[in-house]
C-alpha cells in the first residue's frame, strides 16, 4: 500500500492505452477511481467515449439475453446461458466460480442445480420468449410442487411455469423433430422431475437459484442486468471505454456481483473474436483493467489470460502482493497459472514475501567471488621466538546469487514529497532483455513521474 503502483506504472500504461485509441473495460473497488479515469481520459481527448454504468441505470445491460440471442455458431445454445448463471453463482458465494472438483454432498447439489438451471433456460428459449432473470425467478417460484397441482385449474391459471410450458409446446408444435425432443425433455422434468423431487431437495436448490437470483432481481442490480441493453462489451470493441462505477468499497457485494459480471461476459466476448472473423479489418486492442485485483480475480482468468493475447486484449491488474490473489484463489497453483500467463510484471516497493518471489522471478547467475586467507599460528619452542608458522591464501570460485535480492525491493522510491515524486518500480517483461552497454539482463528498474 502507498508504494505508488496506481500513480506510477499503472498512470503510464493508461495514457498509453487511451492515446493509441484503446476501447476497455475499467473495474475498480475505490470510489475515486472514477474521478482518475474521467481525468486521464480528458488529457488523452477520449472523454466522449467513457460510458459509465453506475447505480442510475442509465446504461443496462441484460446479460442473460445477450447470451441467448447473440449471433454466430455458438449463439443461443443453452449450456452457456447457463454457464453465465453457474459464473455469478460463485461470484455471489464468495467463491471464485463454478467448481472445478469436489465429489459427495456438495458435487450433488451443484449437478441438481445445473440440471434444473438447463431446463429452466431452455423453456423460454423454446418458447421463444426473451430470456431473463426475473422471468426465470418467476418459473422456479411457480412449478409444480406435486403432480396434482398440474390438473389445478387456479395454479393453471396463475403459474407461469405453466404459462411458458404452454407457451412452448405451442412454439414447438410444428418445428423439426430435434427441437419438439428438446421440449419433450423440459416438459418432463417440469412436470415429472421436479414434482418428484423429495421436498428436501427441492426446498435446496430453489432457494440457491433464489440465492442467485435475489441480488440481480432487486435494486440497484435489476434495472442494470435485467432489463433492456444499450451498452455491451462489444462497445469496446469500436473504442468504448466502459467503466463499472460500483466500487466494491462502497457497494460491497452488490459492487462485486456487478462487476465480475461485466468483466465475465467481456472476457468471452473478447475470446470470441479473432482477426479470421474480419481479415481485412483492424482489430482494435481492448484492455481489461482491475485495480485492488483480488476482488475482481476467479478461476476462469487463466483460461482468459493464455489466448487473450490473439484475441488482442490486454490485463492490468493491481494489487498489493502476491499473497492477495492466494487468499482468493486458495492455492499456489491457481496463483502461479494466472501471473505466469501475465507476461509484463512491475514490481513497485513492497515488504511482504512477494519479494522473495520476485526475486526468483528475475532468476540468479554466476557471481565470481574471491576471498584470502591470512594466518599465523602460535610458535612451538623448536623456532626462533619471533617466529611462528604463517599461512595465506586467496581462493577464487563461481556462486550463484539472485540478479535482484529480495531485500532491494523495500527500498525502492514510492513517491510523493519525501521521494521528490518519483516512483520506482523493477520490470520484468516474459523473458526479454535490457541492454545496459554490453550488460543484459532480465529487468530493468524504471523511475516513474508522478506529476
Amino acid at each position: 500500500t502507498g508504494s505508488g503502483k496506481t500513480s506510477g506504472p499503472a498512470k503510464h500504461l493508461a495514457y498509453g492505452y487511451l492515446a493509441a485509441g484503446f476501447g476497455g473495460l475499467v473495474l475498480y473497488a475505490k470510489a475515486e477511481e472514477r474521478r482518475q479515469w474521467e481525468k486521464w481520459a480528458a488529457e488523452t481527448g477520449r472523454t466522449d467515449d467513457l460510458v459509465i454504468v453506475d447505480a442510475s441505470g442509465n446504461h443496462r445491460f441484460n446479460f442473460m439475453n445477450w447470451e441467448a440471442s447473440r449471433p454466430g455458431e455458438g449463439g443461443g445454445f443453452t449450456i452457456n446461458i447457463v454457464n453465465l448463471l453457474d459464473e455469478i453463482a460463485g461470484a455471489i458465494s464468495g467463491g471464485t466460480g463454478p467448481s472445478e472438483g469436489g465429489g459427495g454432498t456438495d458435487r450433488f447439489w451443484q449437478d441438481a442445480l445445473h440440471h434444473m438451471n438447463t431446463n429452466l433456460v431452455d423453456l423460454p428459449r423454446l418458447a421463444g420468449v426473451e430470456i431473463s432473470l426475473p422471468l426465470l425467478s418467476d418459473i422456479v417460484k411457480t412449478a409444480p410442487y406435486d403432480k396434482a397441482q398440474l390438473s389445478d385449474a387456479k395454479w393453471l391459471a396463475k403459474s407461469a411455469c405453466a404459462a411458458i410450458l404452454k407457451e412452448a409446446n405451442d412454439a414447438t408444435l410444428k418445428a423439426d423433430a430435434g427441437i419438439r425432443a428438446d421440449f419433450e425433455e423440459c416438459k418432463k422434468y417440469w412436470e415429472v422431475e421436479f414434482p418428484n423431487l423429495s421436498e428436501k431437495t427441492r426446498s435446496i436448490i430453489t432457494l440457491t437459484f433464489s440465492m442467485l437470483a435475489r441480488p440481480l432481481v432487486t435494486q440497484p442490480l435489476r434495472k442494470l442486468f435485467s432489463a433492456d441493453t444499450n451498452v455491451k462489451p462489444e462497445d469496446a470493441f469500436d473504442g468504448k471505454i466502459i467503466i463499472v462505477d460500483l466500487p466494491v468499497q462502497e457497494f460491497r457485494l452488490v459492487g462485486r456481483i456487478a462487476n465480475l459480471t461485466w468483466k465475465y461476459c467481456f472476457q468471452v466476448a473478447v475470446l470470441r473474436r479473432t482477426p479470421l472473423m474480419a481479415p481485412d479489418t483492424y482489430l482494435r486492442p481492448v484492455f481489461l483493467w482491475a485495480d485492488e485485483a483480488q476482488n475482481f480475480v476467479t478461476n476462469f482468468d487463466a483460461e482468459y489470460q493464455a489466448v487473450a493475447r490473439s484475441a488482442g486484449g490486454c490485463t492490468v491488474y493491481l494489487t498489493q502482493n502476491r499473497e492477495s490473489y492466494l487468499r482468493v484463489l486458495k492455492n499456489d497453483a491457481a496463483v502461479d497459472s494466472l501471473l505466469g500467463n501475465l507476461q509484463a510484471k512491475f514490481f513497485c516497493q513492497n515488504t511482504s514475501q512477494t519479494n522473495s518471489w520476485a526475486a526468483f522471478i528475475l532468476g540468479q547467475r554466476w557471481v565470481k567471488t574471491t576471498s584470502t586467507t591470512a594466518g599465523q599460528q602460535r610458535n612451538d619452542g623448536t623456532k626462533p621466538q619471533n617466529e611462528g608458522n604463517h599461512s595465506s591464501g586467496v581462493t577464487r570460485a563461481e556462486q550463484m546469487k539472485m540478479f535482484v535480492e529480495a531485500a532491494t525491493f523495500t527500498t525502492l522510491k514510492r513517491g510523493g514529497e519525501a521521494h521528490n515524486f518519483q516512483v520506482e518500480a523493477i520490470v520484468y517483461n516474459g523473458g526479454n532483455l535490457f541492454y545496459t552497454g554490453n550488460l543484459a539482463l532480465p529487468y530493468r528498474l524504471l523511475t516513474f513521474n508522478q506529476r
